[in-house]
């Protein structure tokens, strides 16, 4: 179970399995699929047909869309159906200085946008409710993923313990070298999360998620890793380490289907 890569009219895209049922669909696009975000100076009109295109594939339309300008910072916000679309057709649209999504309204689809940051996909099946992250390391050592979880707690009442969480495609521990000072705070949390070697300190990023999401009352045994390094497979995946900087993002949705209402 798990992360696995599909592959639809040469379109791939990765889906974790546990996340995927009778009542919430969600993906993470790859390189072929193009740049989705709008950020960075694409065209515009090509980038929203790529968006349109892959969400087709999975069945969803992008009018149901919505995505907030990514800061690495920790803001999270609750989405309903008076907000649906910002962000999807232009970036002056999307939600203002947000890294974090969560909503309980059926056919909302919450997106991130990615490079080597962890997209993290959050699915209460009980409430139900769901929630999007964007992780990358000054939003992973503030606590973006546990902040994301609490809110879902005190907006709809999710218990923490019937969480499924999946990590997505990422910059892998063994690629995310940091200096020393910034290795070192990460240690003080979690020094599981952090290998020092002869050449400095390496973070893993999905492992510090991962040991976050334990200590706020998720299960070890509901929370997915990938395997995919957005670093090591620049054929799959954009990486903007790997591009020195000027590279496209990938997309990650999570929806809840309409037909649970």
């Amino acid at each position: 179970m798990g992360w696995v890569e599909t592959n639809h009219s040469r379109i791939s895209f990765y889906q974790c399995q546990e996340l995927n049922d009778h009542r919430v669909i969600q993906g993470f696009s790859a390189r072929n699929s193009g740049n989705m975000a709008l950020h960075i100076g694409d065209d515009p009109n090509k980038v929203i047909a790529g968006r349109e295109s892959w969400l087709k594939t999975l069945g969803l339309s992008l009018e149901r869309l919505v995505a907030g300008v990514q800061v690495h910072g920790t803001r999270v916000a609750l989405i309903d159906e008076t907000i649906v679309g910002s962000g999807a057709f232009s970036l002056n649209s999307a939600i203002p200085e947000t890294d974090a999504l969560i909503t309980k309204k059926p056919g909302i689809i919450l997106a991130t946008f990615t490079a080597d940051c962890i997209p993290i996909f959050i699915y209460d099946p009980v409430t139900p409710a769901i929630g999007l992250a964007h992780a990358g390391w000054r939003g992973t050592i503030n606590g973006i993923a546990t902040i994301t979880v609490k809110r879902m707690v005190d907006e709809f009442g999710t218990d923490p313990v019937d969480c499924l969480v999946a990590l997505g495609p990422s910059i892998c521990g063994a690629c995310f070298r940091v200096d020393r000072q910034l290795g070192e705070s990460f240690s003080k949390v979690h020094t599981k999360a952090v290998i020092e070697d002869q050449f400095g300190y390496r973070v893993d990023l999905q492992n510090y998620n991962r040991l976050d999401l334990i200590r706020v009352g998720v299960c070890r045994d509901h929370i997915y890793e990938t395997r995919f390094c957005t670093n090591c497979q620049p054929d799959r995946f954009f990486s903007y380490r790997a591009d020195r900087g000027k590279t496209g993002r990938m997309m990650g949705i999570i929806a809840l289907k309409e037909s649970i209402v």
